[in-house]
């Protein structure tokens, strides 16, 4: 028996991919024609987009916006509200103006006014004395003339308006108008009459401008050292005469006090007297009466009637060396012995 080797038989094997050849198109000049149309779409949707976006545009709240046309040269009519709106971004522009109450300062210190540093008005009294004044202005646009702003101020925008009417006209009017009035007057008595008067020299001045003033207001009066220091001691001196006065009229009120209550005490007494003096009398009357009723009612017959109720039937008695007197009992004794009959006399004891 013979023995072989088997060998193993080797299969094919998978067959190698062979390399794709390169995509060519069937029509090449096609292709070149549709590259620059598709470029072009891309760049008119982005230029309709950055259009679109730059004619869409907001108006602030609180503001009004006034459309100028660059083509007219002329601001069209009305004004924008707050909100969206949508103008031709290549021939119109907005300018927007605020039309709720603006306040602007002018004090002398920096931290508070528009301006840094002392931005106070300098006015001189009638005196010829210097004072400082620190005012606050409010003020508003006329909505329905915002375009009339826009075209006197040649769209220029509120800060300017506001430098060139509000501080100019103010800074102008104040020192004329504080001319007229004592450096006192200014510090205290008059300085509200003074605010009366540059309000309604700017209230005009406005009104030919545009605006509206709401408010004007002296809010302090910076005084030199030596003026304060007068003005301190007058007030001081004031107050010292004030006081003296309220205490002379606390000692008024107390005297009047203390003379009302004289009077209500002596009309009092005097009630009293009155009272008394009264009832004395009336005591007096009601004696004299009960005097007279009893004289009327006392008849010798009924005085004779007491004596002999009181008589004990003795007669008086004398001692001494002298005659015995005689007294005459007969004007008693009658009444008696005609209603109790005749009386026998009682001896008298030696």
């Amino acid at each position: 028996m013979s023995t072989e080797t088997e060998r193993p038989v080797a299969l094919p094997g998978p067959t190698p991919a062979q390399p794709r050849p390169p995509y060519r198109p069937a029509n090449r000049r096609a292709l070149l024609f549709a590259s620059p149309l598709l470029l072009g779409a891309i760049v008119v949707v982005l230029g309709a987009m950055i259009v679109v976006f730059m004619a869409w545009r907001s108006v602030n709240p609180g503001f009004v916006g006034v459309v100028f046309d660059k083509v007219n040269h002329r601001v069209t009519t009305g004004v924008l509200e707050p909100g969206w709106a949508v103008i031709n971004p290549f021939t119109q522009s907005i300018q927007e103006y605020p039309v709720t109450i603006q306040t602007y300062a002018m004090v002398q210190k920096g931290t508070e006014g528009q301006v840094t540093g002392d931005d106070s008005l300098k006015v001189q009294s009638s005196e010829g004395q210097q004072l400082n004044l620190d005012v606050v202005i409010q003020y508003q646009v006329k909505k329905d003339e915002a375009g009339a702003l826009y075209q006197d101020w040649g769209g220029a925008p509120i800060d300017v308006v506001e430098d060139r009417v509000v501080r100019q006209y103010t800074r102008s009017q104040v020192p004329v108008i504080a001319a007229k009035y004592g450096w006192e007057e200014i510090a205290a008595s008059k300085r509200g009459d003074i605010a009366n008067q540059v309000a309604g020299t700017l209230t005009e001045e406005f009104a030919r401008r545009h605006l509206v003033l709401v408010s004007f207001g002296i809010r302090e009066v910076h005084l030199p050292q030596s003026l304060q220091q007068a003005l301190d001691n007058k007030i001081q001196a004031q107050q010292q005469a004030e006081q003296q006065r309220y205490q002379l009229e606390q000692a008024k009120v107390k005297a009047d006090q203390d003379k009302v209550e004289a009077q209500g005490h002596a009309q009092a007494l005097q009630a009293q007297a009155e009272g008394e003096a009264q009832a004395t009398r009336i005591r007096a009357e009601a004696q004299s009466e009960a005097n007279k009723l009893l004289a009327q009612s006392l008849t010798p017959e009924l005085i004779r009637y007491q004596q002999l109720q009181r008589w004990d039937g003795r007669l008086p008695v004398f001692s001494g060396s002298g005659a015995t007197p005689l007294i005459d009992l007969s004007a008693l004794v009658s009444p008696l012995l005609a209603t109790t009959g005749p009386v026998t006399p009682t001896a008298a004891l030696p």
